[in-house]
């Protein structure tokens, strides 16, 4: 799969696309470079987890766990654009009349429950990375007092 392919994927997972978005006057939420930099930021996360085996690509074809990438990149998109509506978040009151703009709290049980989804998922990939690490082992630890 390219990265082409995951951003696109990402978008559909995350339903950004302009004509379901009517209170962002139908324009999409993330634009490609900001799904790019998200997909970038969960690939350096699973990169980063020990044994440093098997180091994961957008471009590999082989990785089993496309949903882990998907959902880490969710995880990041939440996190970033929770970051601008905290910013953005305004509540007025008049005459008993509250009106709240940009909820800065909007995706927080998504990303609560989208984190221990991951999670699951994070664990199964570490049992992996173990099982290459240990499987990479039984061929024997060469030795140069073994030649004597």
């Amino acid at each position: 799969m390219t990265k082409e392919e995951y951003r696109t994927n990402l978008r559909n997972f995350i339903k950004d696309h302009e004509e379901l978005n009517r209170l962002l006057s139908f324009k999409e939420e993330n634009i490609d470079s900001n799904l790019d930099l998200y997909l970038d930021m969960a690939v350096s996360f699973l990169n980063s987890m020990p044994p440093f085996v098997n180091n994961v690509s957008l471009d590999d074809t082989n990785f089993p766990f496309f949903s882990l990438i998907i959902h880490q990149a969710t995880i990041e998109a939440l996190i970033s654009n929770s970051i601008i509506a905290a910013r953005n978040d305004l509540t007025y009151n008049n005459g008993g009349i509250t009106v709240k703009i940009d909820d800065g709290n909007r995706y927080m049980a998504i990303l609560q429950w989208l984190s221990k989804l991951a999670d699951r998922e994070i664990d199964m990939y570490m049992k992996w990375k173990i099982a290459i690490n240990i499987d990479g082992g039984y061929s024997g630890v060469r030795s140069p007092y073994s030649c004597m």
